[in-house]
C-alpha cells in the first residue's frame, strides 16, 4: 500500500471516529431529553383510570345504578410471542372470536385493550398464558341492581376506552358529578421489553352518590299498572306521575314501554325518553278546571248562574263542537263535573284571549317545570295572535296547546296545597358534595278559597260525573279525565287518542297528585273514564299504603266493593 492511500484510510477512519464521536456528543449532551423521552416511552405507559362512578339510590333506600369492581386487560403486542396461540387460548376464555383477537394482536398498535370490565378470575387466567405481555389495569363495570325499573329517568353509560360516560337520563345530566377523579397509573417494562408491572402515579376519587325523591316500591306499582293497562287496551304508551303537593317532590315517575339500561341498545330509541318530562301531547278535558278558575278570578260568572248544554253540543264559527254529557242547565261547579263541552266554551267566550292564554300560562303550561333532567319539553302554548276564530274553544277543550304529565301534576297540585305552583323535585342535596341542583322554588298563582273551590268541583268528578272508577275504597279523591285527540303528522283523525286523568287524594287536605296519560288505546274503548281512571285509582290506593295515608271513608266489606265496582260505568268526552 502506498504512503498516498494510506494517508486516505488513516483520514477516513479519523473522519469516522470524529463522526461518531460528535453523534455520541449531540445525542448524550444536546439531544439527550429527547432521547430519554423516546426510550421512556418504549419502556413506559401512562394510564388514566376513572374510580367508581357514584351510586344512584331511591328515597327508601333501592340502588337503582351502582358500579362494581373489574379489570381492563390491555396487551403489549411487542412482548406477545405468539400472538395466534394466545388468541387461539383467549377467546373461550372471554367469549371472544378467534380470529377477531388475532387480527387485534397483529397489527402494528403496540398497547391493544383486549377487554373491560372483566372479572378478576377470568383476567388472572388470561395473564398466566402471557405473564410478560399482559397488563391488568382496574377498571369498573355499571350495573342496574333493579333492572328496568325507572330506567328511563336514570338513564344509562357509554363507554370510551376505559372512561364511563352518562348517555341519557339523569346518568347524563349529573355525569361530571357521578364520575369523579380519575387515578393515572404508570405500566413499566424492564430493559429486554419483557417484565411489566403497574404502578400508581395519582390517587383519584370516586364519583358522588345521588340520592332522588323517588319510592321505588310505590314506582315499581306504577310501572305495574301501566303495563297491565298497556296489555288490556293495546296502547301504543303510557305515563304517571305521583308529587307530594306540599313539597313538590316526585315520589314516582312511570314511562313506558321501558328498556333494559344495561342494554339500551336492545330497545327502540323512543323507549329511552321520559315521557312525562320529554313529552308534551294534548291535555283534553284535563284542563277545564283551569278556564273555570280564570272564569271565577275575572269575576265573568255570576254566583249560582246557569249555563245550557241542553243541545248536545255548540255551535262555535260555523263548527259544530260535540258535547257527551247529558242534556241540562249547570252552573260552573257542575260544567267541570260533567265536562260539559258547551258550557265550559261559553265560559271560555267570556274571556279575552289574553286573559284566557294567561291563566294557562300561570299554571305552568307553555314553559319548563324547571325539574333537573335533560331535554324537557316545554310545551306548546301559542301567542294569541296566532289565534283563529276556534282557538278560545279548542283551549277550553285541551286543544290547540300540548302539556307534559309533569307539568300538569305540579298544575293539579297548585289546586291541592292551596294555591301555590312550585318547582318539582328528583334530586335529594347532598351535603358532602355540596350540590344545590335541585329544585324548589314556589309561585302563588291563586287565593286559597279559590283552590279549595276547585278541589270540591274535582271531588264531584269522582263522585257524581265522569271520574267514578278512579275512586278509592276508604279514601275520598278527587280528579279530571280528559279524553283528547292525538295529533299525528299535523293532523287528528278518530284512531288516535290520548286518555287522561289527573287526580289527588285524599280530600279534602290532599297529600298527593297523580296524573296518568295513556296514548293510543284501542278504538274500541278510548275514554279517559275507562281506560285511564282506574290506574289512577290503583295508583292511588298504593299509594295510600305505601305512604301510610289513614282512610277518610270507612272501607266497605270486600263483598260490597266489588258490586260498586261493577256497577261503575260511565263515558269521558273530549
Amino acid at each position: 500500500m502506498n504512503r498516498r492511500r494510506l494517508l486516505v484510510v488513516v483520514a477516513g477512519l479519523v473522519l469516522g471516529a470524529t463522526g461518531v464521536v460528535a453523534r455520541s456528543i449531540q445525542i448524550s449532551v444536546f439531544e439527550h431529553g429527547l432521547w430519554a423521552k423516546r426510550a421512556l416511552g418504549q419502556q413506559q405507559q401512562i394510564l388514566e383510570v376513572p374510580g367508581p362512578r357514584g351510586t344512584i339510590r331511591t328515597a327508601d333506600g333501592y340502588v337503582l345504578a351502582t358500579s362494581i369492581d373489574r379489570v381492563a386487560i390491555q396487551v403489549d403486542t411487542w412482548s406477545l410471542e405468539y400472538p395466534e396461540m394466545f388468541s387461539a387460548a383467549v377467546a373461550p376464555l372471554l367469549g371472544r372470536k378467534e380470529n377477531d383477537l388475532e387480527r387485534r394482536l397483529s397489527g402494528e398498535q403496540r398497547w391493544v385493550w383486549l377487554a373491560q370490565r372483566v372479572q378478576h378470575e377470568v383476567a388472572e387466567q388470561v395473564v398466566a398464558l402471557a405473564p410478560h405481555a399482559v397488563v391488568l389495569v382496574p377498571d369498573f363495570a355499571r350495573i342496574y341492581p333493579q333492572g328496568s325499573l325507572a330506567a328511563p329517568m336514570v338513564g344509562f353509560v357509554g363507554r370510551e376506552e376505559l372512561h364511563t360516560v352518562g348517555r341519557a337520563g339523569l346518568e347524563h345530566y349529573f355525569d361530571a358529578y357521578l364520575a369523579g377523579e380519575p387515578e393515572q397509573y404508570l405500566a413499566v417494562n424492564d430493559a429486554i421489553q419483557r417484565k411489566v408491572q403497574l404502578q400508581r402515579l395519582q390517587r383519584g376519587r370516586a364519583g358522588y352518590d345521588l340520592q332522588l325523591t323517588l319510592l321505588a316500591r310505590l314506582q315499581a306499582r306504577c310501572e305495574a299498572a301501566l303495563a297491565k293497562t298497556l296489555r288490556a287496551h293495546d296502547a301504543r304508551a303510557a305515563s304517571a306521575v305521583v308529587v307530594d303537593v306540599r313539597s313538590g317532590r316526585v315520589l314516582a315517575i312511570a314511562s313506558l314501554p321501558s328498556f333494559d339500561p344495561s342494554n339500551p341498545g336492545a330497545a327502540k330509541t323512543e323507549n329511552w325518553r321520559l315521557r312525562p318530562v320529554q313529552d308534551a301531547i294534548e291535555p283534553g278535558s284535563t284542563v277545564k278546571p283551569f278556564v273555570a278558575a280564570a272564569a271565577l278570578a275575572a269575576n265573568v260568572v255570576r254566583p249560582g248562574e246557569r249555563f245550557d248544554c241542553l243541545d248536545r253540543g255548540i255551535s262555535v264559527s260555523g263548527h259544530w263542537v260535540r258535547d257527551h254529557a247529558d242534556p241540562g242547565r249547570y252552573t260552573v261547579d257542575e260544567i267541570v263535573v260533567h265536562s260539559a263541552n258547551a258550557g265550559i266554551i261559553e265560559i271560555a267566550d267570556r274571556l279575552t284571549p289574553e286573559r284566557l292564554r294567561h291563566a294557562f300560562e300561570t299554571f305552568g303550561f307553555g314553559r319548563r317545570t324547571g325539574v333537573i333532567f335533560p331535554a324537557e319539553a316545554r310545551g306548546l302554548l301559542p301567542q294569541t295572535s296566532t289565534w283563529s276564530k276556534m282557538s278560545r274553544a279548542g283551549f277550553a277543550l285541551g286543544q290547540e296547546l300540548t302539556v307534559s304529565p309533569l307539568q300538569m301534576a305540579m298544575a293539579y297540585a297548585a289546586i291541592g296545597n292551596g294555591g301555590w305552583l312550585l318547582e318539582p323535585q328528583l334530586v335529594v342535596p347532598d351535603s358532602e358534595s355540596g350540590t344545590t341542583a335541585v329544585s324548589g322554588g314556589r309561585t302563588r298563582i291563586m287565593d286559597e278559597a279559590l283552590a279549595r273551590r276547585l278541589l270540591n268541583m274535582l271531588e264531584g268528578v269522582v263522585r257524581d260525573g265522569t271520574g267514578s272508577l278512579a275512586g278509592v275504597p276508604g279514601y275520598r279523591t278527587a280528579g279530571k279525565t280528559g279524553t283528547a285527540q292525538r295529533s299525528v303528522g299535523g293532523s287528528f283523525d278518530d284512531q288516535h287518542h290520548v286518555a287522561w286523568f289527573a287526580g289527588l287524594m285524599p280530600m279534602p287536605n290532599p297529600r298527593i297528585a297523580i296524573v296518568v296519560a295513556v296514548e293510543d288505546p284501542d278504538v274500541a274503548d278510548f275514554w279517559a273514564s275507562t281506560v285511564a281512571a282506574p290506574v289512577f285509582a290503583e295508583i292511588a290506593e298504593a299509594a295510600a299504603c305505601l305512604l301510610d295515608i289513614a282512610p277518610t271513608e270507612p272501607i266497605p266489606p270486600p263483598a260490597q266493593r266489588i258490586a260498586q265496582g261493577e256497577a261503575a260505568t260511565g263515558e269521558g268526552n273530549a
